[in-house]
């Protein structure tokens, strides 16, 4: 009798999409070439897809799912939110999943209690629809799991360790800090990456950064302003991001939440100055993939999506 084998599955490496990379609002009429949407980054590898953070280009990752054969075996999402602020969770209600029937999709919404707290109150009546039962019919379920920072967590064979990063509203005396949590994601294929965003950067949080980037393979760093003068409302710049690059030469560091009135010529400009002769820093572009070469243990940049 003729034994039959069940034949193995080849799994891609994992790769990281940029969906959206303007902080806090979108643009619309689109008129950048280079970032549009609110915050939203995607790592992918085999069933499960994390997000990091849910902005407007939440939107954008929804349509593309049902469009290119490489997501077409997700049957996991996981949401991770940074904080509380609503640029970052906005997109949830306008991804596809929750309007397609029958998609079969666990979604899993990760983040600090106060920011959890945010999204089901303004998900919630009257001011909108809750999640469960906007995906009732759509997708199979929609569970909440809070984080704290510190922490060390494993899904199947992904690895998350969370961290608090410095983010606050107001100024003055009028300033409220933020929960707000930065993540190192690792894949099962051993692919790491790090998230800081929002963040802004001073003497006290050189151990926070360099805990998150250890190990890292590419790293998303919040560059709203273009300077480490300007540093201010919880958020940081393209120079900071850059000399974190060089610090750490083995990290791929993407600079993104880029400022909400900054051109494409200003960000360019801010590059040039910062970024020349560091070739593991580059600016964090709506459309670009990234993908993990485990030969060289980098993350090696696609043809781009129009």
């Amino acid at each position: 009798m003729r034994r039959v084998t069940a034949r193995k599955r080849t799994v891609r490496p994992t790769q990281f999409d940029v969906w959206g990379s303007r902080g806090s609002r979108s643009l619309l009429p689109r008129r950048s070439r280079i970032a549009n949407n609110t915050s939203c980054y995607s790592v992918l590898h085999g069933e499960d897809l994390f997000l990091l953070d849910a902005g407007r280009g939440l939107a954008a990752l929804g349509w593309t799912m049902k469009r290119r054969a490489r997501f077409a075996v997700v049957r996991n999402v996981h949401v991770l939110v940074s904080h509380a602020h609503l640029d970052h969770w906005e997109g949830l209600k306008d991804a596809d999943w929750f309007w397609e029937k029958g998609n079969g999709l666990n979604i899993r919404v990760l983040g600090s209690t106060q920011a959890l707290r945010a999204i089901r109150t303004a998900y919630g009546h009257p001011l909108y629809v809750a999640l469960e039962l906007l995906g009732a019919g759509t997708v199979r379920g929609v569970r909440y799991q809070a984080l704290k920072p510190g922490e060390r967590r494993r899904f199947g064979n992904w690895r998350l360790v969370t961290q608090p990063l410095r983010h606050y509203s107001g100024a003055g005396r009028s300033v409220w800090a933020l929960d707000t949590l930065g993540y190192q994601l690792t894949a099962p294929d051993g692919a790491t990456v790090a998230y800081l965003c929002d963040h802004e950067p001073n003497h006290r949080t050189q151990t926070v950064e360099r805990a998150l980037l250890e190990e890292a393979h590419l790293a998303v760093y919040d560059a709203h302003f273009a300077d480490i003068q300007h540093h201010e409302h919880g958020h940081g710049s393209q120079e900071h991001a850059a000399q974190m690059a060089r610090a750490h030469p083995r990290v791929l560091v993407l600079a993104g939440h880029h400022g909400p009135v900054m051109s494409d010529a200003q960000i360019r400009h801010a590059y040039r100055r910062h970024g020349r002769g560091t070739s593991n820093f580059q600016l964090a572009v709506e459309g670009a993939t990234y993908q993990w070469d485990p030969r060289h243990a980098a993350f090696v940049a696609r043809a781009r999506r129009g």
